[in-house]
């Protein structure tokens, strides 16, 4: 539905739119009664419960968590035992004042609770309580008892500048204690009875009317209550305030530290554990001499690497001199030498290989050894002196110039000095490796196993460790959880009840605009509706969609008071368009003949044939045309006039429905058709039961009128007599005529299926009866008076923003 659409329904339908709510107003005014007055006090109470130390405690945790303390707080507010201590409170209060106070109880309440108080309830008032005879607060409350004020207790209740001061805190307690025992006796007493009944001030039905409301993600939790007493509704507020913080706080200091004792038992235990581990791994260091086992292990790999290798090359070296050294034997004859083979040289040069082998023990622990060290001097001049000596000792031995080869005996005995001397060097030092090699050795028969042991005492002391930290961190957590627990049942009133002046605004307003709301929806959701499921065919787009037909254009109905200037003029230009359309089809489609032969069908009787053929051959005979119109469905029925204005019509400001049956346009074509243009052939078998077109026109047509331009044939309804399908089928154009406020049959689409065939594609239709208003999507704007705002607001209805812009 497109936007001007919907604004032409609304103006259809304003009036009753506006109507239908006033009425609906008035109706709300007049059911009811003015109500009594009804105050209302609110108070606000801090819990702290979004910002405690459970932050810090479980981030993950904390939006459910404070959820969780929320809802338990406003199910601690809601339960009934709560409501039952603050009803009973109020009463007690009530009990006690010695009159009517309008600042606690107005008097007209006041009389009413003394009307309704049995004697007897008066005996549980206490009179001139002492504080030594002030029964003593019940801290765990777990019995539902009042909470009341200890006689050593110097703390006033928040809300003592609310409380009367007339009225003793000692007898305030203890009558509530003995009001709270009598309601606890049975289920017959006054008290029990005025709780669990229906009064309006200390019932728990009245008492649940107050609304507990957390206020937005804050700490703060508003308390609201209504009622017909603005001083028992700012004081029921002050009860609940205390009654709640008390049972609150109770609930929080219920709970013990036995989590905290257990984790600090438990840390104890894991303390002593860890201490255990640690000192069995520093004992076993002590007892292996190992400071770092790691960095010890891996030097000793190292310098165990490094003597292997220095090793390796030492037996090479050795190796090359005694080859060396039997090689220049060989050349100086050695074994035929008696000399070289003597007891002194031999014992030099063991005396030589024993010096030698104590320097390379001695250069071996020098770094570690002082005595070694200052030994070092001595054996390398004992070396020296020896090695003179053998020099010496050879030479004397050796007298020989030349060796065996002929080459100077000095020369070649001095390299075979040279090498003998190495060799028992090297011989030296290899043995001082050997030594090293077997301390290695044992030296790693101790670190072997000791590592083993030491990453076991190691898991022992990480796992004694996790353990310890595990409870730590447990044991942190429970004393913030602690500290959150006292932290979040310190709740305090920040803003106090107030006394509330004037009365709640009754709602009669609020209902009478929400009654002509309704109503206007109601009756606008109805119109919408009746428009939505209006299966007539109100208009051409409609029409064409629901049977298929194309239409030559459409007719508005004919009203007394159309609602239109120059409603004549829209009726012929629309006929003239209808016409042009004709002319289109027919004789401008290039076939010359004469005369054009154009049927009128409809599917029922009182379609508008007669009207629409009448009128369309008096517009084409007005443009000059010769038209013979021949009818063969019957007279035109008269137009029976309506008397009356409908009063339902009149009063909600629809159009006159009746019918202006003396416009030019409903006339019989009879009435102003010439005589030789019109003839009525109802019941005549000769025109009927022709074969063909040329039939008809020899029968109705004489030589001196001649051939008109035009032939209208008026056929009977399809539906309601057999219908002559040559003047169907032979016809240049198939019109057929349908009232617009109709609905499409499915006998009418299988009638026309039928004919079809017949047709094939010249059959076109007009729609007759339509609203003057539909015709816009043919002629434009209907000519009426529009003020200049409804011209703006039309143009911005169909975003026409330049349209009188020419150039």
């Amino acid at each position: 539905m497109k936007l001007i659409d919907f604004i032409r329904i609304i103006r259809k339908h304003i009036i009753i739119l506006v109507m239908v709510p006033i009425l609906l107003a008035a109706l709300v005014i007049s059911s009811t009664s003015k109500p009594k007055y009804r105050y209302t006090s609110q108070t606000v109470l801090y819990t702290g419960l979004a910002t405690g130390s459970s932050i810090e405690m479980d981030k993950t945790f904390n939006y459910f968590a404070t959820n969780s303390s929320f809802d338990n707080l406003l199910n601690i507010i809601n339960s009934r035992e709560t409501q039952e201590e603050v009803a009973i409170r109020l009463l007690a209060q009530h009990l006690l004042l010695g009159k009517a106070d309008p600042k606690y109880i107005s008097a007209a309440s006041f009389e009413e609770l003394k009307k309704i108080t049995p004697p007897e309830v008066y005996r549980y008032i206490a009179r001139n309580t002492k504080a030594a005879d002030t029964i003593s607060v019940n801290p765990a409350r777990n019995q539902g008892s009042s909470v009341l004020l200890a006689a050593d207790s110097t703390a006033i209740p928040v809300t003592s500048r609310l409380f009367p001061a007339s009225i003793n805190l000692y007898d305030y307690e203890n009558t509530v204690h003995n009001l709270t025992a009598l309601m606890k006796s049975s289920d017959t007493n006054f008290v029990y009875k005025l709780l669990n009944y229906t009064h309006p001030h200390y019932s728990i039905k009245a008492i649940a009317a107050v609304k507990a409301q957390r206020i937005a993600n804050s700490d703060l939790i508003k308390l609201t209550f209504e009622t017909d007493d603005p001083g028992i509704c700012q004081q029921t507020l002050a009860i609940f305030n205390d009654v709640c913080i008390e049972n609150y706080k109770g609930i929080k200091e219920n709970r013990s530290d036995e989590v905290v004792k257990y984790f600090e038992a438990q840390l104890r235990d894991a303390s002593l554990l860890l201490k255990s581990s640690e000192d069995k791994l520093l004992a076993f260091n002590k007892s292996n001499n190992i400071i770092n086992y790691y960095e010890q292990s891996k030097a000793v790999a190292v310098v165990k690497e490094d003597m292997e290798v220095d090793y390796t090359n030492k037996k090479a070296q050795l190796a090359g001199h005694e080859a060396a050294i039997k090689r220049l034997e060989e050349k100086l004859n050695i074994q035929q030498l008696v000399q070289l083979k003597s007891s002194s040289v031999l014992d030099k040069k063991k005396q030589l290989g024993a010096i030698n082998y104590e320097l390379a023990a001695a250069e071996a622990e020098s770094e570690s050894n002082e005595e070694s060290r200052k030994s070092l001097p001595s054996l390398r001049k004992q070396a020296e002196s020896l090695t003179s000596d053998i020099k010496k000792s050879v030479d004397d031995l050796y007298a020989y110039q030349n060796t065996t080869d002929g080459l100077p005996v000095s020369k070649v005995l001095s390299e075979w000095i040279n090498n003998v001397v190495e060799a028992e060097n090297i011989r030296a030092r290899l043995l001082v490796m050997d030594q090293r090699n077997r301390d290695f050795r044992q030296q790693y028969s101790i670190y072997a196993p000791a590592g083993a042991q030491i990453k076991r005492i190691e898991r022992e002391i990480a796992v004694a460790e996790q353990g310890y930290l595990e409870i730590l961190h447990g044991l942190n957590l429970a004393k913030l959880k602690l500290q959150d627990n006292e932290l979040s049942s310190n709740i305090k009133a920040v803003d106090q009840p107030f006394f509330p002046i004037s009365p709640i605004p009754d709602k009669r307003k609020m209902l009478v605009v929400a009654a002509a709301i309704l109503g206007g929806l109601l009756v606008l959701g109805i119109i919408i509706l009746m428009e939505f499921f209006d299966s007539t065919m109100r208009n051409a787009k409609k029409a064409t969609a629901v049977s298929g037909i194309p239409f030559l254009g459409m007719l508005p109905k004919v009203y007394r008071n159309p609602g239109i200037e120059q409603f004549p003029a829209v009726q012929k230009r629309l006929l003239q368009l209808i016409t042009q359309k004709m002319q289109q089809l027919t004789e401008f489609s290039g076939n010359g003949k004469k005369p054009v032969t154009i049927s009128f069908i409809s599917t029922l009787d009182k379609e508008g044939k007669s009207v629409i053929a009448g009128n369309l051959a008096r517009t084409l005979m007005d443009q000059g045309k010769k038209v013979f119109f021949l009818n063969l469905s019957g007279s035109m029925a008269p137009i029976r006039p309506a008397n009356k204005y409908p009063l339902f019509q009149k009063l909600f400001g629809y159009q006159d429905p009746r019918i202006d049956t003396q416009n030019a346009f409903l006339q019989n074509p009879e009435t102003y058709l010439p005589s030789a243009a019109y003839l009525n052939g109802t019941g005549n078998t000769a025109f009927l039961q022709a074969a063909d077109i040329e039939t008809i026109c020899k029968n109705a047509l004489t030589k001196e009128e001649g051939i008109p331009d035009y032939l209208f044939i008026e056929l009977p309804a399809l539906l309601k007599d057999n219908y002559p399908a040559p003047l169907i089928a032979g016809a240049d154009l198939v019109v057929l005529t349908c009232r617009s406020n109709r609905v499409w049959s499915e006998a009418d689409k299988q009638v026309i299926q039928d004919i079809l065939p017949l047709t094939g594609t010249k059959m076109h239709a007009i729609l007759n009866g339509v609203e003057v208003q539909e015709t816009e999507s043919l002629i434009g704007d209907l000519p009426k008076k529009r003020s200049w705002i409804r011209k703006k607001i039309k143009s911005l209805i169909r975003f026409q923003f330049f349209s009188k812009n020419h150039f």
